[in-house]
C-alpha cells in the first residue's frame, strides 16, 4: 500500500523490528516470519493457517501474545 499509494510521502515500507533480511511489513510477514513476535503455532502461510481446525483461535492467541502486532504502535 505504502509503495503504491503513498510513495511521495516517503513512508517506510520495510519492517524495522525484524532482525533478518529486509522485508516488507505485511500481514503475512507479521503472522509468520517476523522474529520480533512470538508464535505458538507452526504454520508457514495464510493457506496453512486457514485450513487448520480453528484458525480464529490461533490468530486470537497470536494477538493476545503480541498486543502491538497489527497496530500503529509497531509501524516501521
Amino acid at each position: 500500500y505504502r509503495d503504491r499509494f503513498r510513495g511521495r510521502h516517503r513512508e517506510p515500507t520495510f519492517c524495522a523490528l525484524h532482525s533478518g533480511r529486509p522485508a516488507y511489513q505485511t500481514h503475512e510477514h507479521i503472522l509468520f516470519r517476523c522474529d520480533h513476535y512470538t508464535r505458538q503455532y507452526r504454520y508457514s502461510s495464510i493457506e496453512d493457517l486457514l485450513t487448520s481446525l480453528d484458525p480464529f483461535y490461533d490468530i486470537q492467541r497470536f494477538l493476545e501474545d503480541n498486543p502491538s502486532a497489527m497496530t500503529f504502535d509497531d509501524l516501521p
